[in-house]
């Protein structure tokens, strides 16, 4: 990906974190970029090519900063570490912004949303593990209340995101 690529896909990754996926033109992300409007659609062919590479990206940063704390053998620690997930838990702020700006994309477009199967799978084991039932339905709620914590502590709402994965490792695991 060149310099200019990825300086479009980051600018894309800000404003859309910040302000939704519609509310963006393209002309807001190219001058946010500083490039011409007419490199987007070269680089991106239109709107839609750059949505689906900022989804790419947003699925490959969550992948990077999820997938480690799935792997415990104890389904109890599985669940902990999945629970604890918080943005300044993170380091690389670039990954976290992909992802924030793809689940921004994905609530405002639920058809374009697709579930990681292996942290489906993980989390289905471990919530059965812990004698949970209906761990499909669980599983996929615990997804969507960690995705919802993460928006509102990129919006700086830290209490509220907090208050929602509180409820989650109580509701999961009694803690």
């Amino acid at each position: 990906m060149t310099e200019k690529q990825q300086a479009i896909l980051q600018s894309a990754q800000t404003l859309i974190a910040a302000h939704g996926f519609y509310a963006m033109s393209t002309a807001k992300i190219a001058a946010h970029a500083g490039v011409s409007e007419a490199l987007i659609f070269r680089h991106f062919k239109s709107k839609t090519g750059l949505a689906e590479a900022l989804k790419s990206a947003g699925e490959r940063a969550r992948a990077s900063l999820i997938y480690g704390r799935l792997n415990d053998a104890d389904p109890a620690e599985v669940l902990r570490s999945f629970t604890s997930i918080q943005l300044d838990s993170f380091t690389d702020f670039r990954e976290v912004l992909a992802w924030v700006a793809m689940i921004r994309m994905t609530q405002e477009n639920p058809e374009s949303r697709t579930l990681d199967t292996f942290v489906l799978e993980r989390l289905r084991w471990a919530i059965s593990c812990v004698g949970h039932g209906a761990e499909e339905a669980v599983a996929r709620t615990a997804i969507e209340i960690v995705e919802r914590s993460l928006l509102l502590a990129f919006r700086e709402d830290e209490e509220s995101a907090s208050e929602l994965l509180r409820g989650l490792s109580e509701l999961l695991i009694n803690e």
